[in-house]
This record gives C-alpha cells, structure tokens and sequence, in this order.
C-alpha cells in the first residue's frame, strides 16, 4: 500500500503547494464544472424529466461528498482510498449526464476532459492514467445502457472519434507530463546537489527564517560555520542571527538579514545584498567577516541564505605586507641618502688630503687633519644609520626560512589576491611547478618581491596585456647545492619593455619613467635590495614593445647555510690577514687604472695615488675603461674602479676583465658597503673599499690587493 500510496500522490506537479491545497483546488473545480453540467442537463436534456429524481439525488449525493472533503482537507489530505473514489465519482456524474442528455453525443461528454487532465495535472501522470481509464469504461457502459434501454442510437463513427480523442488527447498530456516529471526530478536533485555543496563546502552557509516577533532565525549551518565560530550545529538552530556578531554589530546583522529577506516581487528574489561584520567565536575571538545574503525558494517556504568569508587572515597578511612596505621605502630611503652622502664626504676628506699634501704650515695641517677626522666620523655616523635602517631585525632575517609545505599555498594566494586588484584589461596567470623545496627567506618576503614585481608589470600595460608568474625549483644554477636546488622566480609581461639606456637605472632608488605617473622610483630596488639581503640573484631581461622578464633566483635553506666563506664578505675589515706575503715588494710602485664616473672623485683619487707614490689613468665609465685596459699602449698594475656607474657598472666591468683572462688586482671604491648587494664580488678576487676614502684607507687597500693576488698564486 505505501508503494500505491506513492504512486498515486505524486505530487511533482504541485507547484510549491502541499497534497492537501491541491486536493482542495481540484475539489473546488469539481463543484463548479458539476453546476455547469447540471444546468445544462436541466435545461437541454430530453431524458431529465424521466431520470430527475435519480439526477437530482446523485446531484445532491456528489455536494455532500465534496462540501464533507473540503471541511476534512483543511485538516489533512485524502487517504489512498479518497483520491481513488473521487475521480470514480467525477466520471459516473458525467456519463450519467451524457445518458440524460440523448447519450454518447451529448456536450457533457468535453466535461471528461477537464476531469481526466485536471487531476494529471495536479497529481501526476499515475492518476491522469486511472482517470482517462475509468472515462472510457463509464462512457462505454453509459452508451450501452442508453442503447438498449432507451434505444438511443449509436454513431459509431463519433463514438470512435470520441474513443480516440480520450485515448489521444491524454496520452498527448502524459507524454508532457512525463518529461515534466523528468525536468522537476532533476531539478530536485540538483537542489539536494546545491544542499551537500553548501553543506561540505569551505565557505560558511547558514539559511535563516522571519519569525513572527520580525527576527531573524537561524535554521541551518553547514559544517564550516560550526568550525569558524567553534559552534555545534545543534547550538546555532532556532537562534537568532546576531549570536554569530559582536554585541556592537548586532543590531546592523539583525537589520541587513531583514532586509535581504524582505524581496517582494519574483524578479527580485535572487538578488544579493553584503555587509561586513565582525563577528565572535565561542572562545571569544574577533573573526573579520564579508556576509552577503539572499533569499530563495526552499521547498514549500521562502528562507533567506548568507554567504559569509572569513577575510581576518587577509586583513592581518594585508597589514604585514603594509608594513614591510613602509619599512622597505624606510630602508630605501636612507640607503639612498647615505650614498649621496658618502659622495659628498668623499670630496670634502679627498680635497683635505690633497690640500694637507701641499701644505708647510703645521697650524694649517693641524686644522686639515680635523676636517678629515670629522667627515670620518660622519661616515661612521651614516653607516650606523644604514645598519640600523636595514638591519633592525637582520639576524631574523639571516634566519629566515620558509618550508616547502609552506610555500605553494600562500603563494598561490598571494597572486589570486593580487588578481583581484588588478584593471579588468589585464590578465594574471601563474604556474608553480611541484615540488618546492625549502628556501632561505621568509614567505612574506617572497610575497614582497611579487607584489612589487606585478605592480611593475601592471604599470608597463597600457591597453590590455598578460602578466605571467612562473615558479619553481632549479638545480642547475650556481645557488644551487647537491639535493637542495634554487627558487626560480619568473614574472613576464608584455607591456612596453625597457629602453636599453635605462636598464642599468632600474634599480637605483628614486629612478622612476612613471613619475607623472605617480611612481615612486622604489619598487624594484627594495625587490634588489630583499634578494641581495638573502644573497639571491636578480636579473632582467627586454626589449621595447616586446616581453620584459624578471629572473629571480634565491638560495636554498640548508642548516649550516648561515657559513659563509670569508672571500664572500665585502667589508674589508673583516677580511683575514692569515695570507702569507712573499716576495712581492708592496711598496713599489703601480700603474694604475683609475675609473669613476664622478670627475671630482677621480681628480681626488688620481692626487692620492701620485701623493702614494702611484701613477694612473683616468675614465669615467666601464666602457671606456674597458677599452684602455685592452689597448696595447698600455699596461696596468691595477685596477680602482667605482661600483655604482651608468651604462657598464664596476660589476660588469670586473666580469668582462675575469673573462679575458686577466688576473689584475682590482679594488672596488662604494658608497653603499653593504655585503648583500656586493656579495657576487668577491667570486672574482676583488677588495671592496667602502667610501669615503682617505690617504690611508686607500694605502691599505692597495696593499690587500696586492696580498690577494699573492695568495691566489700561491694557491
């Protein structure tokens, strides 16, 4: 019986309503096509007078039954029994008057129709089948009783016309109920589908209900609000919605979940309304939340659906790279201005030793002497200022490290972040090739260098364009070690490119081509300045109008990394004296290649060396150093060249002499000093001099030069 139960209630087709409102409404239709029957039958049919005591008693008989079902279907549905007897009630009122009206061709026979595809309609295809069956057994036992009891004449042709039709017209209502079926099951499912979704899904869901004092109620919650406010599901239902929100922002959750379910018209009930919210946990924990709402249909009843996301993390991981910003610009700055600086000492102690070189007067070289002292002491000054501006938290920095299970993920949302600040006409892809490896330098450093790096990019794109961040481990470069190889860090665009001119000034603090922009010429040094401090490798690769491609590449995390070789460490003070001096004659005298690209500086350094007892030649760029060295009217002792210069920097111009076979000594002049941003030096045997340099600074680093390439060939 449940199966038959099952089978006759179906109630697909009930268009939100319960079995017993749709009862109700078909009953209703009963009554008033019966009245229509009735009427006609009173005032059209011929056999009315013969049969009205038996009309009007079954007339009498069908009110009662359907006025009783109407008082009983307020309370609760018909039982199996019920839906069965009144369809079998409709059709013996209809074929009786048929039987009234002169039989089989009567009017009252449309009045099967109705009957037939009224209840399909409103119960499902099993009943339309129970009714069109019991149409054509009552309309064959009507036309046979009028047959041969009243001799009422039979046309065989309509009566086959109107066994077709019911057969027809039916199966044509079936077939469209069938697929009826097909589209609300499926629907269905896919709602149950969206309910297990919501359900085991990551982002918080709770469904809610107006109850009648206007409060909003919570009636589900799926399993990750229970983990976000450390609830249990059972403790959230029936409360009311502010339970998830701080006291202060009660009220305002109260009012937006009114709001978002107050949707009037059918047009509106999916739109979609957000607040922000902080909300409590049961520990009592502040938990940042963007709520959005809506409200939908849900079965029989409207409920209202808030969406929530937790953005605490994001709001802490977004204050964290705020103030890396702000202590990266910090330390920028000053390194800036403590260049600029160590150039302005470096004229004022060089033209003191020059006029203390020409002066008799002892008074004169006393007063000289205090000059050259103080300006010492402002360059020690400055460079406690630089440690202090960068090195604040150095040993954490020395110490950093990310992990590899660590790493892929905050990445990967780092750029999803990232995407969404970007224009709309600029698309953001990224690759991270598995597996990471651990690296030398903290996550949030990582997530510095990109952020900085796709703001470049993003502000290279004029129109539309693709900015590209590929990620991985490299093996084969030279940071790498046996079993531990390099970050590879890849971020390329296809803006406007670099003119060849401004390469080399990329970097510099302050350079910026986008100063009408509002650039602040500070994004790609501090992302220098992080790779340099972890002893990384950054280098660029474009063409105007074509792909621009910054290549990062940063060492692995190894536990006795923090050892570094002594020839790696660019402060001559710290250099080792344990180099054995051997026959070579410090004292003599040299020639010497002099290269800055500062005219005064040389004009200083040039008297120095002659002061020493030295001779030299002077140029002012890497280039033109580069060809003096090579031609053949002259030969060098040494080399003395600035490390910071346009075009060919003293860098690239020890590369290109290292690579022709040249063993020279060469001696590095800075106003930087700082070993992250020099530490490739000392892979090709170079003494770093930090500015500003004096007559004895000068003397002992020619002399270490010279003891350098002493011990290289001993080695």
């Amino acid at each position: 019986m449940n199966k038959l139960e099952k089978w006759m209630h179906n109630d697909t087709y009930s268009g939100g309503k319960s079995l017993a409102e749709a009862q109700i409404q078909q009953t209703k239709a009963r009554i008033l096509l019966t009245i229509a029957s009735l009427t006609y039958v009173i005032l059209h049919g011929p056999y009315f007078e013969y049969y009205m005591v038996e009309a009007l008693t079954y007339a009498a008989f069908y009110f009662v039954a359907n006025g009783i079902a109407l008082i009983r279907l307020r309370r609760q549905p018909f039982s199996i029994y019920g839906s069965l007897f009144f369809p079998l009630l409709d059709v013996g009122i209809i074929t009786f008057g048929m039987l009234i009206d002169g039989g089989h061709s009567s009017g009252i026979y449309l009045m099967l129709f109705p009957t037939i595809i009224g209840n399909g309609l409103r119960f499902g295809n099993p009943l339309l089948v129970y009714t069109q069956v019991a149409s054509l057994i009552g309309m064959l036992i009507s036309t046979s009783y009028g047959h041969f009891t009243l001799l009422l004449p039979i046309d065989y042709t309509l009566l086959s016309w109107q066994v077709f039709s019911l057969l027809a017209v039916p199966f044509y209502v079936y077939l469209i109920g069938l697929k009826l079926e097909k589209a609300i099951k499926e629907k269905n499912i896919a709602e149950e589908t969206s309910f297990q979704l919501l359900d085991q899904g990551p982002l918080p869901v709770f469904t809610y209900e107006i109850d009648q004092q206007n409060t909003p109620r919570i009636l589900y919650s799926n399993a990750a609000v229970q983990h976000t406010f450390q609830n249990n599901g059972d403790y959230l239902i029936g409360k009311p919605v502010n339970v998830l929100t701080l006291e202060e922002d009660a009220q305002e959750m109260l009012e937006f979940c009114r709001t978002s379910f107050d949707e009037d018209s059918e047009h509106s009930q999916h739109t979609s309304h957000k607040i922000y919210i902080r909300g409590q946990s049961s520990s009592g924990d502040v938990v940042k939340l963007m709520i959005s709402a809506m409200r939908m249909r849900w079965h029989d009843n409207w409920v209202g659906v808030c969406f929530m996301l937790d953005i605490t993390e994001r709001e802490t991981l977004q204050d964290q790279l705020e103030l890396m910003h702000r202590q990266g610009y910090m330390s920028t700055l000053v390194a800036g201005i403590v260049h600029d600086f160590r150039n302005v000492l470096t004229n004022m102690i060089g033209y003191a030793e020059v006029l203390h070189m020409s002066s008799s007067d002892e008074v004169a070289q006393g007063q000289i002497n205090e000059i050259i002292a103080a300006g010492e002491r402002g360059s020690d000054l400055i460079t406690h200022l630089l440690k202090l501006s960068k090195n604040h938290q150095s040993d954490k920095h020395m110490a950093s490290f990310t992990k590899a299970d660590q790493l892929a993920q905050p990445l990967e949302n780092i750029i999803g972040l990232t995407r969404l600040q970007l224009p709309q006409n600029i698309k953001l892809t990224c690759h991270i090739s598995q597996p990471l490896n651990d690296v030398a330098i903290s996550i949030i450093e990582i997530e510095q260098i990109l952020l900085n790096l796709v703001n470049n990019s993003t502000q290279a794109i004029k129109d539309s364009g693709t900015i590209r961040v590929e990620i991985g481990m490299d093996d084969s470069h030279k940071l790498a070690t046996p079993g531990h190889p390099a970050l590879s860090i890849r971020v390329i665009d296809n803006g406007e490119g670099i003119n060849q001119e401004d390469k080399d000034l990329i970097f510099k603090a302050f350079w910026t081509s986008r100063d009408s922009q509002g650039g602040s010429g500070l994004g790609l040094t501090m992302v220098q300045r992080i790779i340099k401090l972890h002893h990384g490798v950054i280098d660029v690769t474009s063409e105007p109008g074509e792909e621009t491609c910054f290549n990062i590449f940063l060492p692995p995390y190894i536990d006795d990394s923090n050892e570094l070789p002594a020839e790696n460490n660019a402060d001559i003070s710290a250099q080792p004296e344990k180099r054995k001096q051997g026959g070579f004659d410090l004292t003599s005298t040299h020639h010497v290649l002099l290269v800055d690209d500062a005219p005064d500086i040389l004009k200083i350094h040039q008297a120095m060396l002659s002061h020493i007892g030295h001779s030299s030649i002077k140029a002012e760029s890497g280039k033109e150093a580069l060809e003096l060295f090579l031609s053949k009217d002259n030969s060098f002792d040494l080399v003395i060249t600035d490390f910071r210069m346009p075009g060919m920097n003293g860098l690239e111009l020890v590369r290109e002499l290292r690579k022709i076979g040249s063993n020279i000594p060469i001696l590095m002049v800075t106003a930087f000093g700082e070993d992250e941003q020099l530490q490739q030096v000392g892979d090709y045997q170079v003494v770093l001099l930090n500015k500003p340099v004096t007559m004895e600074k000068l003397r002992e680093g020619i002399t270490e030069c010279t003891k350098l390439l002493k011990a290289e060939r001993i080695g």
